[in-house]
């Protein structure tokens, strides 16, 4: 069997936390999870270095909150551009595309992020869609 490759979207949020999460322990021995942060802000400048360095330090951090499975490979990237089309064209050769889902609701309906909705319509690879862990109610 051919070692997988998984994107997973990764930014601050406990959502970004648990599709890493998933990611890695459903990614099979031999494969390769790629936590990537994109990033769209620049400074009056044009400068994306500052931002850059933030969302680096957000991943590296991210990834150093889990848990390798053994054998599995963990990398992380730090992209310009917009998060859903930049994610769907790094996904276009993948196994795989992981994104958190933050919990937004309305009336008990479940509201998706502009990413993810883009993310879905687009990517020629299977998106998995993770929650973000629920919290204990004390």
């Amino acid at each position: 069997m051919e070692a997988r490759r998984i994107i997973v979207g990764v930014d601050s949020s406990a959502a970004g936390a648990a599709a890493l999460e998933w990611a890695v322990r459903h990614t099979q021995q031999g494969g390769v999870v790629i936590a990537v942060s994109v990033c769209g802000m620049r400074t009056p400048e044009g400068n994306v270095d500052v931002f850059h360095s933030a969302r680096s330090r957000m991943v590296r951090d991210a990834l150093g909150r889990v848990t390798s499975a053994g054998g599995v490979r963990v990398e992380q990237s730090v992209l310009d551009g917009e998060p859903g089309p930049t994610l769907v064209e790094l996904a276009g050769e993948a196994d795989g595309l992981v994104l958190g889902r933050h919990g937004y609701s309305r009336g008990g309906i479940t509201i998706l992020g502009s990413v993810i909705r883009h993310c879905l319509e687009h990517a020629t690879c299977p998106v998995v869609v993770v929650p973000a862990a629920r919290q204990q109610v004390a």
